[in-house]
């Protein structure tokens, strides 16, 4: 990577933080709202308490069928809408309970869940390896899939967590910023500074699909609606997006990040962002988590009076509410880490203020007494990536006994240190990829039979697809995850399978071996088409689609995968 590369987006990140403090505006006066909300014990993970999801009992018409999709920028973005692509064809998305989705996969998730477009709109169609003739793989996807936002987004590296560590050694903080770059960035920055990161995501990845999607609440549906609207009687439909009816529950992780003098190394905390309610499972000390809360009553600026699961909140004053974007900017924003922990450089780490920093309040107290007052912690928001990158752990908190995971890596499952972390605890705190000590879930020797299963399914000619039943379900403290057995999970993961490409097209399939392709379908998450950051190429997102969707629909895997979900995969009688 040429070092002028990075200069030009750290010069993007430090022109987007000058000029969303520059545009800031006084605040307006402060309102107050009500809003439902939910205490989880911290000892569900120990069997000792229990506690049930806000969600459940309006979701007993799907399978108890969760579906993970991991991080990794536009590469796990193209891959979510492939895969989402094969198990509508399948005739399976409808059956599927969960939707979990950290970074990247959010990119693809949030708008697919909120859209009112038609699921095969948003898609694009399911076609066979033979009918992807080159000239149609480089062609533009239409302006209303989701394959059309991947190719348009160029401007920063959300996922890009090996990049962060070249802009903190970058050079660039002795250059001038030219008024070229801040006009560029006008276009898209208003409001505080830690709007800026949610702003230029929300128009790339929220506004072309979710009308009024970056300035709207956002809900789950119309009873969730009804509730708000009965708290607050000044607020209406209009003032929120609702997920659309037909589309699974989602669950979007990000990673709070709390600095202390005391800790050599931040505490890395995971948050749950859902339709219904926003928050973290697990309490930490007596000033954080172990809370959700309605998603319009997080970031506040203040809490008070909680009785019988309600409560009043003082609305933060900005130029917009919490939204979608807040919700894919936090989840995907990878480079914060390593900028914030870019000790010698200062000015490096002033560039954190254009990403996520929400109000974070908890409730203490015996029964939630109105003289418990809610703590307040203003703290930075980063990727999900930092603690569970592949979506998992939402699924296992809430015993799903039928797990789909699609793994979007960029290398060999060897080398994927986040699929390593859920089998034993791997003694890595690092500034990109964050902590890998505190994941284990699932028995050792699993691993290894994941690793040789994955390896056998392309050695007879098949996806990189690997199915087992009965697993156990390990306790883990930090995402407070209760122990279970009887999981039923199948891993899908992101690698290239010669007998898809034998299959392709000759001219394709020179396509696929040219230099455009090196490491098919590992594309970087950072920089793989210099000088664009993110950036993929038509022909590499409809590929790397048609790939992702063609591996869970071709016999073999779809076999594999039915026998192993059985009922969960098809319609109630």
């Amino acid at each position: 990577m040429r070092p002028g590369s990075f200069r030009a987006v750290l010069a993007l990140l430090f022109a987007a933080s000058a000029v969303a403090f520059a545009s800031a505006q006084e605040p307006a006066v402060a309102r107050f709202l009500w809003t439902s909300y939910w205490s989880v014990p911290p000892d569900v993970w120990t069997g000792q308490s229990s506690f049930m999801p806000p969600e459940q009992e309006q979701l007993t018409n799907r399978s108890d069928l969760g579906v993970a999709f991991s991080g990794g920028g536009t590469r796990s973005a193209a891959a979510t809408v492939g895969a989402l692509r094969g198990l509508l064809s399948n005739g399976w998305l409808r059956r599927v309970r969960y939707i979990a989705a950290v970074s990247g996969g959010s990119w693809a998730s949030v708008p697919f869940t909120y859209a009112p477009a038609d699921p095969a709109t948003l898609l694009g169609p399911m076609m066979a390896p033979e009918q992807l003739e080159k000239a149609l793989v480089e062609a533009l996807p239409p302006k209303q899939s989701l394959a059309r936002s991947i190719v348009d987004s160029k401007l920063l590296a959300p996922g890009a967590a090996e990049a962060a560590k070249l802009w903190a050694q970058s050079e660039l903080l002795k250059r001038d910023i030219t008024p070229q770059v801040q006009s560029f960035l006008n276009r898209f920055v208003r409001g505080a500074a830690d709007e800026t990161y949610a702003n230029i995501l929300g128009k790339i990845f929220i506004e072309p699909y979710v009308p009024d999607g970056t300035e709207r609440r956002y809900t789950w549906n119309t009873p969730s609606i009804n509730t708000i609207k009965e708290l607050n009687p000044s607020l209406s439909v209009s003032d929120f997006v609702q997920a659309t009816v037909d589309r699974p529950f989602l669950i979007v992780t990000g990673t709070m990040i709390y600095m202390h003098p005391a800790y050599d190394y931040p505490r890395l905390i995971p948050v749950e962002y859902t339709p219904l309610y926003t928050g973290v499972r697990q309490q930490f000390g007596t000033r954080l988590g172990g809370i959700y809360v309605s998603p319009y009553a997080y970031d506040v600026a203040g809490a008070d009076q909680p009785r019988d699961g309600r409560l009043r909140v003082r609305v933060r004053p900005a130029d917009r509410p919490f939204t979608l974007a807040d919700v894919i900017a936090s989840s995907g924003a990878a480079p914060l880490l390593a900028l914030l922990r870019a000790q010698p450089l200062q000015a490096v780490r002033q560039a954190t203020a254009i990403f996520p920093s929400f109000n974070h309040f908890t409730v203490r107290g015996p029964d939630d007494r109105p003289e418990a007052e809610p703590i307040v912690e203003d703290l930075l928001h980063g990727d999900g990536g930092f603690s569970d990158n592949l979506g998992i752990m939402p699924l296992l908190a809430r015993h799903v006994h039928n797990i789909l995971v699609f793994v979007n890596a960029k290398e060999p499952l060897e080398q994927n240190e986040s699929v390593e972390s859920m089998f034993w605890k791997l003694d890595k705190q690092d500034d990109t990829g964050g902590d890998r000590s505190m994941n284990a879930v699932f028995e050792r020797d699993n691993y290894w039979k994941l690793k040789s299963g994955l390896a056998d399914a392309v050695d007879k000619g098949g996806a990189a697809v690997y199915c087992d039943r009965d697993w156990k379900v390990l306790a883990n403290e930090l995402y407070n995850i209760a122990p279970y057995e009887g999981l039923n999970i199948c891993w899908v993961y992101n690698q290239l399978i010669p007998s898809w490409v034998r299959r392709l097209p000759q001219q394709t399939q020179e396509l696929v071996a040219s230099k455009g392709f090196k490491r098919f379908p590992w594309f970087s998450t950072f920089g793989q088409n210099i000088p664009y950051v993110i950036r993929l190429k038509p022909a590499q997102v409809n590929l790397l689609a048609h790939l992702a969707a063609w591996t869970v629909t071709n016999p073999t895997s779809r076999q594999e995968i039915e026998k192993t979900f059985g009922d969960a995969l098809h319609e109630r009688n």
